[in-house]
């Protein structure tokens, strides 16, 4: 089922560089943090043998969720990883994330939300590519409106809710071809 293609897109990326911030584009209100945050949280994600570097970003409770697809759990979460990422690296993906804002802000989260699009580049030779939409729900340390998430690098559970709510085409190949190869 191509639908299932779509999840190590948004679960790995390239080996030798991750995800990619060349377009992105951070709106009022985005602290400059998480950009790191973002990085250290994706790298782990985009390594299709990482495990704890990880989901050590998560809450015990913590959800990866990709379309129809959910994940509860570190373990469950590593066994969807697991389950959708070659481990063999006949293919490497790449995120590039773009626009980015704060969705929602309570005394207990902030909800960033990021589009972009993911390179799939297989060792075969094509290299495709499809378009997200991703919300990040990150805790706070202090239970407040006005304090910040913790957005530290260093994984300590601070992540409940990592949710692909968007992802077009759905199948993987595309027929979109990437735009690193465009001259």
């Amino acid at each position: 089922m191509q639908l299932t293609l779509a999840i190590p897109a948004l679960l790995a990326a390239r080996f030798v560089a991750a995800i990619d911030f060349t377009d992105y584009d951070p709106q009022p209100g985005v602290q400059p943090e998480f950009k790191d945050f973002l990085n250290a949280l994706v790298t782990p994600a985009e390594n299709p043998t990482a495990t704890t570097a990880y989901t050590d970003f998560f809450t015990p409770d913590g959800m990866q969720t990709t379309l129809s697809i959910h994940c509860v759990g570190a373990e469950a979460i590593t066994r969807c990883k697991q389950r959708f990422l070659p481990v063999d690296g006949r293919m490497t993906l790449t995120h590039f994330p773009n626009t980015t804002f704060i969705a929602d802000n309570n005394a207990t989260a902030t909800v960033y939300e990021a589009h972009g699009r993911i390179e799939n580049d297989f060792k075969a030779g094509n290299c495709s590519q499809i378009y997200y939409k991703t919300q990040y729900t990150v805790l706070k340390t202090n239970q407040s409106i006005d304090a910040a998430p913790n957005l530290s690098t260093t994984p300590g559970q601070q992540v409940y809710w990592y949710h692909d709510y968007f992802v077009n085409p759905t199948g993987v190949p595309s027929n979109i071809p990437c735009d690193s190869l465009k001259a």
